[in-house]
């Protein structure tokens, strides 16, 4: 029930991506967010433009509606793959907003926290949750709080109505099951919204329920949890995947429902990979980013065991779990000799594990990490309002980047733009051109280190 005097709530989940895949996502956060506002007592609507499986209204017209009468806009703004070009669109939707409608913008999320500044500068958001901004405001004032809190506790889906669940059966629905990381990457800003970082667990018997429930409102089999990090220790991530297995067991859903995690390999053992397949678990993402001990010590900041990692992927692929590894080949220091080193790991370790093509391989800086300290210390960061980007130290690897970026724009852009995940060959598609520019790229590599040599 709505409580007298609080302000009239849209929150809104823009579109992040904006390529032919990842239509059918399901902002879990934003559902959570519209569940939490709902039972504060404010009355909220959720615009979804995130999910792509049908069309959405515009921020625009759905300010324009005569029964909208909107106060505040939260915009949840969470994947820090949208900074950039993404996000500055973005902003321009809010600010239009703020001037034409005269909505006050609330951002919230770990991408709004990071492009706190940005998002101000360009008059996008009136505050932004999760940075320990006041507002004066007595409906912001509370809003804000209330956003604060919501970080550090679960929300049920459970009371969603009807209208807050307009998604096909085919949908990928995100769900948390924990927030933060115990990982302290250095160009990582996935904890930058959680007051004092870290890592939050998240009641997994009421996740549980709202799994169910997804699934008997709307017929999802297809679940990915949101965690940056789902089992937080190993003994944590044990007991977690069990809880997980022996929830879906009681619930009748073993063999229904199926999951996608994100999780830190230095977590998992054998007997963990085994109970998180009997819970359903098909795919795993991991961030390996480099298989360079010292990139990925020394630059990344990542503990990562790269022997446990094998070890991890190869009780994975017993288990029947795909291991998707996350990779940050270029940065602004590599050099030819680590990058034909990388090479032949990668070739070792499995390309196809890898879902990114090498020309997308790159080191995203974001406002307000570690990583942007440093390239802007060492003078190799371009920075300008939504834009971060580095220049490589080393004239060779620099002219090897601009050369596998031209082949990627003359023959791979031009077939991924044309492909969209419904197509029933877009993944091999995607496979070919991947395979395409490994052998194009691997032989460049290769003949680049030995032209010294001949020389």
């Amino acid at each position: 029930m709505r409580t007298l005097n609080r302000p009239r709530v849209l929150v809104w989940a823009p579109t992040l991506y904006e390529s032919g895949f990842k239509q059918h996502h399901v902002d879990g956060e934003a559902l959570a967010l519209q569940a939490s506002l709902e039972r504060a007592g404010y009355d909220s609507t959720l615009l979804d433009a995130y999910y792509r499986g049908r069309p959405a209204k515009t921020l625009h017209t759905a300010l324009t509606e005569p029964a909208a009468g909107i106060d505040i806009v939260v915009a949840h703004l969470f994947t820090t793959d949208a900074y950039g070009t993404r996000l500055h669109a973005i902003a321009d939707e809010l600010r239009a907003a703020r001037i034409e409608h005269g909505v006050r913008v609330v951002g919230f999320g770990p991408l709004a926290v990071s492009a706190a500044a940005e998002l101000h500068a360009h008059g996008a958001v009136d505050h932004v949750a999760g940075t320990g901004e006041r507002a004066e405001d007595d409906q912001l004032a509370p809003l804000l709080a209330h956003l604060d809190q919501h970080l550090r506790e679960h929300t049920p889906l459970t009371d969603l109505r009807t209208a807050d669940l307009p998604y096909s059966a085919g949908a990928v629905v995100s769900v948390a099951g924990s927030r933060g990381c115990r990982s302290r990457c250095t160009f990582c800003a996935y904890n930058a919204d959680l007051p004092g970082g870290g890592w939050y667990e998240l009641p997994m018997d009421a996740v549980l329920a709202d799994i169910a429930c997804l699934h008997h409102t709307i017929g999802a089999t297809q679940f990915a949890f949101t965690d940056s990090d789902f089992g937080g220790t190993p003994d944590r991530c044990h007991e977690r995947a069990v809880a997980l297995r022996d929830g879906i067991r009681a619930l009748g859903l073993a063999g229904i429902i199926t999951f996608a995690i994100s999780v830190r390999p230095e977590t998992l053992t054998p007997d963990t990979i085994r109970v998180l397949a009997d819970a359903g678990v098909r795919t795993a993402l991991v961030g390996i980013e480099s298989l360079n001990p010292n990139t990925l010590h020394r630059l990344y900041g990542k503990r990562q065991d790269l022997t446990h990692l094998n070890k991890v992927v190869v009780a994975a692929d017993t288990a029947g779990i795909v291991i998707v590894g996350s990779y940050i080949l270029w940065h602004p220091w590599q050099t030819l000799t680590a990058l034909r080193a990388e090479v032949e790991a990668i070739d070792a370790f499995g390309r196809f594990r890898i879902p990114q093509f090498m020309a997308r391989s790159v080191l995203r800086v974001v406002p307000g990490t570690v990583i942007e300290r440093q390239v802007r210390a060492a003078g190799l960061l371009d920075e300008a309002p939504f834009h971060r980007e580095f220049r490589m130290a080393h004239p060779a690897v620099h002219a090897l980047y601009a050369d596998l970026q031209a082949w990627f724009t003359e023959n791979a852009q031009p077939v991924i733009a044309g492909l969209h995940e419904d197509q029933h060959d877009a993944f091999r598609q995607l496979s070919v051109l991947k395979a395409e520019e490994w052998c194009w790229f691997t032989q460049q590599v290769t003949d680049r280190c030995e032209e010294p040599a001949r020389a």
